[in-house]
């Protein structure tokens, strides 16, 4: 690849050589030789330059230029969106050879579109369909009349469950599970009263399907349950991270983060754009609003605003949640404080006492 067209794809100014090729993305204490692209575009990794072996680098527009010069120097205005062009530009995928394994079972009415890859020990039921350009890795199951788009990457030991729905471009990490029956059971076992001996729990099956939009990815061991009758739904360019659970009847807007080790109870209803840090528990049946943000370790038991930042276990608006922490802290100086007021108080009515006597 060469660096002008490099600098191209970016949109960047390239400063030397355009003509020369490169075949790695990396740190610039990494760099072996001309070949590599060192990126500095943080200030640890600029600092390296002085001793990188590279001769051409990429740096930030803003940042202050090297000392040493550089046969080919491309400068980017978004370090972090140039980052993410990068990564797309060197990545070749998992290594993969085109068409069916042999290993592999592919049911005979199964619909398979143009330079699919399917792989070793891979097996698609009945009735599926699979987009142009798509890789199934080795130890894939997809269930009968599932669906997924073109170009998806499907990893290792992922499992897809029957009549699912996966659009264009989804990316989905190693054994993670779509389609799981959802956790619900008859009667409400919420309820202590109701929850006796003599109560004998009866399963609600999961008769409905997963739908997840374009440009959706999801992480490694995250499980997606199935609707109970409908479609618990993933909206088009949500990203999911590892070890996220999300619930039966769950519906998740577009261009969502929901960092690792979330869990979202059933019948969650998630706007567009909403920002959820790792460790967040949903409650059941709750809403977010579009663009609301939910930090780290927080517990959501009601309803959050659309555009709302909360924090905290109850979550509660941010702000109050840092002025309740500081209040806490603050405890055990106001009781020593009311202690000594109350010592005071005592030797004020013991000498008022000793007074009224005389």
């Amino acid at each position: 690849m060469l660096v002008r067209d490099i600098a191209k794809a970016l949109g960047a100014e390239l400063d030397g050589d355009g003509d020369i090729a490169v075949d790695r993305l990396v740190h610039p204490a990494q760099a072996e030789g001309a070949a590599d692209l060192a990126l500095a575009t943080s200030a640890q990794a600029a600092a390296a330059l002085e001793e990188t072996k590279a001769s051409a680098v990429v740096v930030g527009a803003a940042a202050p230029r090297p000392n040493r010069a550089f046969a080919a120097l491309i400068a980017v205005a978004e370090p972090r969106i140039a980052l993410a062009q990068l990564t797309a530009l060197f990545d070749s995928g998992p290594r993969q050879e085109r068409g069916v394994h042999p290993s592999a079972i592919v049911a005979a009415d199964a619909e398979l579109g143009a330079d699919v890859s399917i792989g070793a020990y891979a097996i698609i039921g009945p009735g599926c369909r699979i987009g142009a350009g798509t890789t199934i890795m080795p130890q894939v199951s997809v269930g009968a009349a599932a669906t997924i788009g073109a170009r998806g990457l499907i990893h290792s030991g992922v499992r897809i469950g029957h009549d699912c729905r996966l659009g264009d471009n989804v990316i989905v990490q190693a054994n993670a599970v779509i389609g799981a029956d959802g956790f619900s059971f008859a009667p409400d076992l919420m309820s202590v009263a109701a929850f006796t001996a003599a109560i004998k729990v009866q399963r609600v099956h999961s008769l409905g399907h997963v739908v997840i939009g374009d440009d959706v990815e999801i992480g490694a061991c995250t499980t997606i349950d199935r609707a109970t009758l409908e479609a618990t739904q993933i909206g088009r360019g949500t990203k999911i991270d590892d070890h996220v659970h999300i619930g039966h009847n769950v519906i998740i807007g577009e261009s969502c983060i929901l960092c690792g080790m979330v869990g979202v109870s059933g019948s969650v209803v998630i706007g567009n754009r909403v920002r959820i840090g790792g460790g967040v528990g949903i409650a059941d049946h709750t809403r977010i609003g579009d663009h609301a943000v939910i930090a780290a370790g927080s517990g959501v038991a009601t309803n959050v605003a659309a555009g709302t930042f909360v924090s905290g276990y109850p979550a509660i608006p941010h702000q109050r949640s840092i002025e309740q922490q500081l209040y806490l802290g603050r405890q055990r100086r106001l009781h020593d404080r009311v202690g000594a007021m109350a010592s005071r108080l005592e030797e004020l009515e013991r000498i008022v006492e000793q007074v009224v006597k005389k």
